[in-house]
């Protein structure tokens, strides 16, 4: 007993030594286990990305080298947030994988950058890429790491480079066949005549492309004038895309050099995967939405442009005094008001009008989904923002407004006279190209526009 006491110390610091060593033997064999891409799997179902992974570069490659699921999803085990990053994201897929129908998850949008931002680490990144200035690397590509370089608080490897985990296009490429013309049999020759002051449906000249414009009454304040009943769909914007694509050059000499300088390739999808046709075209800034106009009004004759606030407002509301023109103030779609919804769910109201965060599956709806409003237009509140002409100035820059909510809007933010505005260094952030496009924006795809043609200073048409 006097020589346990003697050696009481040094005992008690052998068993603790023992006692760390094999809890954290124990503890790197558990690490180990559970980040086996097969464990990950086991519990993780998505099985989209359980077959991409294997036909993309960090699996698929020259060197032979594979990037497993841990080295992506987590910090590098270095990090101090490692082990809490990895409970949590165990404790995300355990409860998913017993309690949620995987059926419902919506996995596309989920691939998307602006969701796998938040399962993916920058930190991860760079621990195997630490020279992001390899001699391979292309001019363009030492532009857009010098960039992500000097502004790593606010950029995101993934954005670029979306593609490298689970294949599909790469982000950082331009894509040139998004601007490639559709051939059609059959093109109009000729714009529609319009002589008297109704709705009626436009010809662009050139393509197989038609629209409807319906006729807004004239107030005490505003000249009457017709309105898209849709916003502009990539069945319009594209036939513009495929005429004047230039790469940005200019084709003939003119006093309004912009009217007729080509828009240039976006980078990825501008869709978004969601499709095209008569959806509303999205991601395009002010500057191409103004241009376009330019050029539909030289195709057709008539004088086509953005709408001012003021207009904007008068076509949704009809001089309604209330929030919505399909009628209440706000307050009274509260899912508790009483008596309005007693018979019916605030929200079928909404619905039936609307394309809000409530019914969108966060992406954009044909103009099928919807009842129109007393004007005959569609998707007036909700769907797209929509660009006004009117400018504004935010923090000393100059923005644009814009009106109307989209499909990621809350129900305050769909009042009729609520205003927004264009946040143009924000929705540029990771736009790699230096310069940066003035066609397209990079970080925003829920803003769209319609279209306004002056009525009766249309010009006629031979």
């Amino acid at each position: 007993m006097s020589k346990l006491k003697k050696y009481k110390f040094p005992l008690l610091i052998l068993i603790a030594f023992l006692f760390a060593f094999l809890f954290t033997s124990g503890l790197k064999g558990v690490d180990n286990y559970t980040s086996k891409d097969e464990y990950c799997m086991s519990c993780h179902v998505h099985t989209e990305a359980d077959n991409s992974w294997k036909y993309a570069s960090h699996y698929n490659n020259k060197s032979g080298v594979v990037v497993h699921c841990v080295d992506c999803h987590l910090p590098p085990k270095s990090h101090s947030s490692y082990w809490p990053q990895k409970l949590k994201a165990a404790s995300k897929d355990v409860y998913s994988f017993y309690f949620k129908d995987h059926s419902e998850i919506n996995w596309n949008e989920k691939s998307k950058a602006k969701q796998a931002k938040n399962f993916t680490y920058n930190e991860s990144c760079t621990n195997c890429h630490d020279n992001l200035f390899p001699l391979h690397l292309s001019k363009k590509g030492d532009k857009a790491h010098l960039y992500y370089k000097n502004n790593k608080e606010k950029l995101d490897c993934i954005n670029c480079h979306l593609d490298v985990g689970h294949g599909g296009k790469k982000m950082h490429k331009p894509n040139q066949m998004f601007m490639r013309k559709v051939k059609s049999d059959e093109l109009f020759t000729s714009s529609t005549r319009v002589s008297k002051f109704e709705n009626f449906t436009e010809q662009i000249p050139g393509t197989d492309v038609s629209f409807d414009l319906m006729a807004i009454p004239a107030t005490d304040s505003i000249p009457r004038f017709f309105m898209g009943k849709i916003e502009v769909s990539w069945n319009e914007y594209k036939a513009f895309l495929a005429e004047t694509e230039s790469e940005g050059r200019v084709e003939k000499n003119t006093e309004d050099l912009d009217a007729i300088s080509g828009a240039t390739p976006p980078f990825g999808d501008p869709s978004q995967a969601w499709g095209m046709g008569k959806r509303p075209a999205i991601t395009m800034t002010w500057h191409a939405a103004n241009i376009y106009c330019k050029w539909l009004s030289e195709k057709t004759g008539k004088t086509y442009r953005l709408p001012t606030q003021k207009e904007w407002m008068y076509a949704c509301n009809a001089n309604g005094k209330e929030d919505f023109f399909f009628g209440g103030s706000l307050k009274n779609y509260k899912q508790k008001n009483f008596p309005m919804n007693l018979f019916k769910q605030a929200n079928e109201r909404i619905n039936e009008y609307v394309i809000w965060m409530v019914n969108s599956e966060e992406k954009t709806a044909l103009p099928d989904r919807v009842k129109a409003n007393p004007f005959g237009l569609l998707h007036m509140l909700g769907n797209v923002k929509e660009f006004c002409s009117d400018q504004i100035t935010v923090n000393g820059k100059t923005e644009h407004v814009l009106m109307g909510g989209s499909f990621n809007s809350e129900l305050k933010d769909l009042r009729y006279n609520k205003t927004d505005h264009t946040q143009h260094d924000a929705w540029m952030l990771t736009d790699p190209q230096i310069p940066k496009s003035i066609w397209w924006y990079s970080d925003c795809t829920d803003v769209g526009f319609r279209v306004v043609c002056e009525f009766p200073k249309i010009k006629s048409h031979e």
